[in-house]
């Protein structure tokens, strides 16, 4: 939010010589940021210790020490995290008890729409860190949601930093490979310019499941005067998915070989492995995209009292999907019924954040009073169609082909501004309090066409929602190595989470969200133990619920406890340890789902385990050699695929160690991935019931990293 950024926000200001000299061995246990200025959510620019709020950062050397290359591996290793990959809704999230919608997905501040439908696997070399909010606390980037905020930051140029080059590659089992090119430096005194590409590439895990993806960032930044400068950036992304959708559950008389360990059911359905790397998808299947962010940022600092910033941007994207996506097996047949679906999206997205900071005396306190004006334009085109399916051998199926598409389109325009107002009055140098308030208006107007193109009036609305989010917050220094905080707030999630999808006949409205939270944070005085511990409540209120056959109105609640804590921790100059644990008890008082019509009343959502918790450690110089070994175990507990709690996935252990040698600049590191080949469910799509994602097994990554 700064006029002109700080040095630290992306990357640091040093010379050549001091820029490669920087190591990150050592950099798997990450610090948990307390001493560092956090960017999301954070208008007054507040360390991490200061902020009344649960943040979470994993910077880019911890990404790369543990081998972390997407965005969702990233995000696991935080506290209470939990993805899925399924090519329907790429890095779907769970935090807090909550799912799906109830995450905001950032790209550099700024949300695209429901993650559901505008998501896509990211990786991490181009990124500087992935930072965290918990629960409806950031009120900058959309009316706050249940579960947070996961905010993507991408490498930026830094004015006068030497030029220096990254170079990474990496090759694993299954045909994986990937590699990256990064180069930032000056243009004369005033310019600097970063650009980085990478490119994925794998057969997968299960037959014919190839997928690849290229994203490439550049950003030029222009120091126009001590006060004032602009940064024009582009963001560039064209992947396509695995075509694996899931193993189908079939009934234990009828499985050759049951997989034990990773899925209990009501109904005694089971995994065969036999199936276990069996593709079901057809030969021509879809799951691609391409997409491109431009933005010109202007940040202008006409005092030390006042600081300003507009960001103006534009997206485009396309997105195909065309498969088979549903596997049912059917006892009379003793075949698997699969169903054909295809959906594209045609995505444009642009519009203009303006940001104001003023700090001043108010009396004898200081005051910080943040404004943020918003406007937003949707343009969404979906094209849909559902023909008919077809039925093949479970153990031999022929892929065929997707057959006609008749198309029916549902374009959707949402014109969106909103102002943000956030307040902090430092009382004394340990003690503030701070008040933020949003008010959004969101003109929706969804027009629904048959088959043939033809208007269908019954099925297009027009409609003008309007909510009112706020948070009030403080936090209080006990001592210079301990702070406490605690906060109230009120946010919303749009109706089903997704109001791309929402129809004419549908009564509704936002689903209103309330949380209070305490925690506290602390680093030992030798600054070697960092700590971090939060218990919140959250509850979910008015969610959409099927009222009729084919009518949905407000009403039903959902209420997650949870208790969070992390740790870090240096015990001697060359070893380091960390972990953290969250514990969650999330459960519906009055639900019924309007998808399948199912009452869910007092289950627990689908996708939350009660427990979860990560463990790292590193050691470097081993035998005074420059070499670095480190690993790390994560658990999840058990958790439900469908609002029924019918089918449930067992809890897991997965353990992942690497070990590195670098020399100079070069770094060569050996990444073991589920080291134990543990045999897991990482996620159930709650719309592919009858099927279940296996994690893929044991592999070991050969890589390459150079700083010049």
């Amino acid at each position: 939010m700064a006029g002109h950024e700080p040095p630290d926000e992306f990357l640091p200001e040093l010379s050549l010589k001091a820029l490669l000299e920087i190591d990150i061995a050592g950099a798997a246990v990450r610090d948990l940021g307390l001493g560092q200025a956090i960017k999301t959510a954070n208008a007054f620019e507040l360390t991490g210790m200061q902020l009344p709020l649960s943040v979470e950062v994993i910077n880019n050397s911890t990404m790369r020490a543990r081998g972390l290359k997407s965005v969702t591996e990233a995000a696991e290793h935080l506290v209470g995290v939990i993805s899925g990959e399924s090519p329907a809704e790429p890095s779907s999230f769970s935090m807090r008890g909550f799912i799906r919608d109830s995450v905001i997905i950032l790209r550099d501040g700024i949300r695209l729409g429901p993650a559901s439908m505008t998501m896509r696997p990211h990786n991490t070399f181009n990124l500087q860190q992935v930072e965290i909010i918990k629960g409806p606390s950031s009120l900058h980037f959309a009316p706050p949601t249940a579960s947070g905020v996961i905010n993507m930051i991408t490498k930026k140029p830094v004015i006068g930093q030497e030029s220096a080059t990254e170079v990474f590659a990496a090759y694993s089992r299954f045909d994986t490979s990937e590699w990256g090119v990064g180069r930032s430096g000056p243009v004369g005194e005033k310019f600097a310019y970063r650009f980085d590409i990478n490119r994925a590439t794998s057969n997968g895990w299960v037959e014919d499941t190839d997928s690849h993806s290229l994203n490439i960032t550049a950003a030029f930044r222009w120091q126009y005067s001590p006060s004032l400068d602009f940064m024009l950036s582009f963001d560039y992304l064209d992947d396509d998915l695995p075509a694996y959708w899931g193993t189908p559950l079939v009934p234990a008389s009828f499985s050759q070989a049951p997989i034990s360990g990773i899925i209990k059911t009501d109904n005694g359905s089971v995994l065969d492995q036999q199936l276990r790397f069996t593709n079901y998808n057809i030969g021509d299947q879809r799951s691609d995209s391409e997409h491109l962010w431009s933005k010109v940022i202007a940040s202008w600092q006409p005092s030390s009292m006042v600081k300003v910033k507009n960001t103006l941007f534009h997206f485009s994207a396309d997105r195909a999907w065309k498969n088979a996506e549903s596997y049912v097996f059917n006892p009379q047949t003793r075949l698997i019924d699969r169903d054909r679906f295809f959906v594209f999206h045609d995505h444009e997205f642009y519009g203009n954040q303006l940001d104001i900071n003023v700090e001043h005396l108010l009396g004898e306190f200081e005051h910080k009073l943040s404004v943020g004006l918003d406007y937003a334009r949707t343009d969404f085109e979906r094209a849909r169609g559902f023909p008919d399916g077809d039925s093949v051998d479970p153990y031999h199926p022929v892929a065929g082909l997707f057959g006609p598409l008749e198309k029916r389109l549902s374009p959707t325009k949402i014109d969106e501004f909103a102002i943000m107002v956030e307040n902090a009055l430092f009382l004394n140098d340990n003690w503030h309090v701070s008040l933020g308030l949003r008010k959004d208006f969101i003109d929706t107007t969804r027009d629904n066409l048959d088959e043939n193109g033809d208007f269908i009036a019954v099925d297009s609305f027009k409609r003008t929602f309007k909510p009112t989010s706020y948070r009030l917050a403080s936090s209080y220094q006990l001592t210079d190595n301990m702070s406490v905080y605690g906060q109230f707030s009120i946010g919303h999630d749009p109706v089903g989470s997704n109001i791309y999808l929402v129809n004419a006949n549908e009564n509704f409205d936002f689903t209103d969200i309330n949380q209070y939270e305490l925690g506290i944070k602390a680093v030992a005085a030798d600054g070697k133990v960092e700590i971090t511990s939060a218990v919140y409540k959250t509850k979910r209120e008015n969610i959409l619920l099927l009222v009729t056959h084919d009518t949905v109105g407000n009403s039903g609640s959902q209420v997650a406890k949870g208790i969070e804590f992390a740790a870090s921790a240096r015990l001697t100059e060359n070893s380091r340890v960390g972990g953290n644990f969250a514990y969650t008890r999330a459960k519906y008082e009055d639900y019924m789902d309007p998808d399948f019509g199912v009452d869910a009343s007092g289950n627990t959502p689908p996708n939350v385990p009660k427990w979860g918790a990560n463990a790292w450690f590193s050691i470097n110089n081993i035998a005074g050699l420059q070499v670095e070994l480190g690993g790390g175990v994560r658990y999840i507990g058990k958790r439900h695929t469908n609002f029924e709690n019918t089918v449930t996935l067992k809890d897991y252990f997965v353990v992942n160690a690497f070990a590195a040698y670098t020399v100079d600049n070069i770094r060569l590191s050996v990444n073991a991935r589920n080291i134990l080949d543990e045999e897991y469910a990482p996620w159930g799509d709650i719309f592919y019931p009858s099927q279940i994602g296996i994690a893929p097994p044991r592999s070991v990554e050969l890589s390459f990293q150079a700083r010049f």
